[in-house]
């Protein structure tokens, strides 16, 4: 195939994942492979990996071994988020082959988990893969050892109009599908730090074991417009 026709189609293919498409079909009907892009490849997730060589035993003609880690930034404000992690659930639980009341039970246990509360705040969150486990236990310590004190100097959201919005709060991870949860308000001195008519935002983590020099995740705001509105 012509590598021009080969980029129209992965522009194509990139297109698609908006809002409006990925939206106009309810997620109880999403398939597996929707609900994990949705996850990782969409408006509301990306995932940045960051590869080094390392010397001693492993792959590689002279014994280096290469190191991926990858950061996974989501924003977990964004009802689709919550609703790709709920469909992976339905779909582990066999939720299409049960009975009205058995699905009505299901949905009414997701519930909490699906109507948080996020109209003042913006959560993003983070989680990450690493094929060392010692990377994977570094990354892990950090999360963990981190507070919003220590995060005021190293986490940020930013936007053209609203540049390193600092952190409000943070939450350790407990469920690793999901990390880590940082907090930014949606409106610094009344001014909202994003609004649908914004060109791009920025999730910015500095210091953080396995990235180099720092992990950063840009997201296009057109892309999470659905029929008008910003779904953040």
């Amino acid at each position: 195939m012509h590598l021009s026709l080969i980029l129209g189609l992965l522009i194509a293919w990139g297109a698609e994942r908006t809002a409006d498409t990925i939206l106009a079909e309810d997620y109880h009907q999403w398939t597996l492979t929707k609900a994990v892009e949705v996850l990782n490849d969409s408006p509301w997730a990306r995932h940045e990996t960051f590869t080094r060589i390392v010397g001693g035993v492993g792959s590689g003609i002279s014994g280096e071994k290469e190191i991926y880690n990858t950061f996974y930034v989501r924003f977990l404000s964004a009802r689709p988020i919550r609703e790709a992690y709920a469909r992976i659930q339905q779909i582990r639980h066999g939720y299409d082959d049960m009975s009205s009341e058995e699905k009505l039970r299901f949905d009414q246990a997701q519930l909490p988990k699906l109507d948080i509360d996020v109209e003042d705040w913006i959560v993003v969150c983070l989680s990450f893969r690493s094929n060392d486990p010692n990377e994977e236990s570094s990354v892990r310590r950090f999360l963990h050892s981190e507070t919003v004190r220590t995060l005021k100097t190293k986490a940020f959201l930013s936007t053209p109009e609203s540049p390193q919005v600092e952190i409000a709060a943070y939450f350790p991870p407990i469920e690793e599908s999901v990390g880590a949860k940082f907090v930014f308000p949606r409106e610094i001195n009344g001014k909202p730090v994003i609004s649908k008519n914004g060109q791009r935002i920025t999730f910015e983590l500095l210091e953080v074991p396995g990235a180099q020099p720092r992990l950063r995740a840009t997201f296009t705001v057109k892309a999470m417009l659905h029929d008008g509105n910003l779904i953040l």
